[in-house]
């Protein structure tokens, strides 16, 4: 009786106590899991407002450049869209440009100011404010230019706004210049096609003139105290080669108190060179779940040089090389991935990216060089699926998490997940919305998803594009 009293008595935990523990375990893991969702989430919205703010100060800038009579809201922006990092990115819409993974929207208003300290003049349509008087008889004194940038992030419209003035060069009480020269070509040639170590251009500048300074968009590189003067804008010498694209040169002379006269501005366009070969060319062979055919996938890096146009993905064959089906985009610069949905038979494919420029003599796309030629070799392994996938609501979006990938083991003797994809509503190509970087590998958010009762799955892909059959589907509880 003793010693069954012994074990009757001794301490332990109950499973009740058990429960309760976990389930604060399980509270406060999500209490953190949430905090640090929502910390990134603070941080992506930071960059992206930073990235506005820094794309409104670069077209204000930007417009500086442009002749005064053409700074108006309905042709300033076509001259600006020609600037290199503000093109539009899909033309025929509203004016966008992408920077760090986001799609801006550019709207620009200009407006003509009369100031009052000289008087005020008779003022209607294109003023900021009509006025009606007569003591000023030339009332445009400056241009008021504002800049509104917009995007989305989970489903919300944000947006940024910001002013800057350019003073009329009719107006200003600095010396004027002009340029009388260039070489090669003369004032008339806009084009550069030819590869000359640099191009010259002679100004003349007013008396009066203390000093005149040379630029090109917007940067200073040369400045002079003589008039007439010649400026050198070196862009093929040694080490210097100025990639083609479209620049604006200007000079602007200033007086000995360093007030400047009205900037001369000239659009030079350097179409000297093809494009060099597309880089960080990777891909594979996807033996697809369920699907009738295999395919095939590459993607490459953008070209950093501005004038190229667009992309081509070619395969070689025994008979000569062929353009892949779906794959020639002649007018898409940000064209950089493609699938060959019809691959020919054999063991290994070989593919080769080219990007493409404007012929300077036919103006039609001109092939670069070709990229290192990526092998696709025909495979039926897939690597591991991942282990498990969850779904949670965080405002208006749906959050997926998931487990890595389990470790390929034999027989598969394939490689190491680098990625993974997302599909929405359905398994198939057309399907995919999204695939993981290396920042984030394991997790997605669909910023304004929880209002469309979607269901999700998750497929892993190894260095060979090899694609696991898909996890899911899941949805939001």
């Amino acid at each position: 009786m003793l010693a069954l009293s012994r074990v009757r008595d001794e301490p332990g935990f109950t499973l009740i106590e058990v429960m309760v523990t976990m389930l604060i375990l399980v509270v406060g893991i999500a209490g953190a899991i949430a905090m640090i969702d929502g910390a990134n989430a603070r941080t992506l919205a930071n960059k992206e407002r930073e990235g506005g703010n820094e794309l409104t100060r670069e077209v204000i800038e930007a417009a500086r450049s442009v002749p005064y009579r053409q700074l108006v809201s309905n042709t300033a922006v076509a001259q600006l869209q020609a600037i290199p990092g503000l093109a539009d990115t899909v033309p025929g819409g509203a004016w966008t440009v992408e920077r760090r993974n986001q799609t801006y929207t550019i709207s620009l208003s200009v407006c003509s100011v009369d100031d009052d300290q000289d008087g005020l003049g008779t003022s209607g349509g294109g003023f900021c404010t009509a006025q009606t008087s007569t003591a000023d008889a030339n009332p445009d004194d400056y241009k008021r230019i504002t800049v509104d940038v917009s995007w989305k992030r989970g489903g919300v419209t944000r947006d940024i706004r910001q002013t800057g003035i350019v003073n009329n060069e009719a107006s200003s009480a600095g010396p004027s210049v002009e340029f009388t020269d260039q070489t090669p070509g003369g004032l008339s040639t806009t084009q550069i096609v030819l590869d000359t170590p640099s191009i010259d251009f002679t100004v003349q500048a007013e008396d009066g003139t203390a000093v005149i300074r040379f630029a090109v968009d917007g940067v200073l590189l040369d400045s002079s105290s003589s008039s007439p003067t010649t400026f050198k804008w070196h862009i093929s010498t040694g080490s210097t080669h100025v990639p083609d694209g479209t620049y604006i040169v200007s000079v602007t002379a200033f007086d000995a108190e360093g007030t400047p006269g009205p900037t001369r501005s000239r659009t030079i366009r350097l179409n000297r060179d093809v494009p060099v070969r597309p880089e960080d060319v990777f891909g594979g062979w996807n033996s697809r779940w369920g699907d009738a055919k295999d395919l095939v996938e590459i993607q490459w890096a953008r070209n950093t040089e501005p004038d190229v146009t667009g992309y081509r993905v070619y395969r070689k064959t025994a008979s000569g090389d062929e353009l892949v089906p779906g794959c020639d985009a002649p007018s898409s610069p940000t064209f950089t991935e493609c699938r060959d949905l019809n691959p020919p038979a054999g063991a290994t494919i070989d593919y080769y990216v080219v990007a493409l420029d404007q012929n300077p003599s036919s103006g039609l796309p001109r092939e670069g060089a070709k990229s290192l030629t990526l092998t696709a070799t025909r495979a039926t392994t897939k690597p591991n699926q991942a282990a498990t996938l969850s779904t949670s609501q965080d405002g208006d979006s749906v959050v997926l998490v998931w487990d890595s990938a389990p470790a390929f083991v034999p027989p598969y003797t394939g490689s190491p997940v680098i990625f993974y994809r997302v599909y929405r509503d359905g398994t198939a190509l057309n399907n995919r919305v999204a695939r993981t970087g290396q920042e984030a590998l394991t997790s997605y958010r669909d910023s304004g998803g929880a209002a469309g009762n979607h269901q999700y799955y998750v497929t892993s892909v190894d260095e060979n594009f090899s694609e696991s059959a898909p996890l899911g589907p899941v949805a939001l509880p």
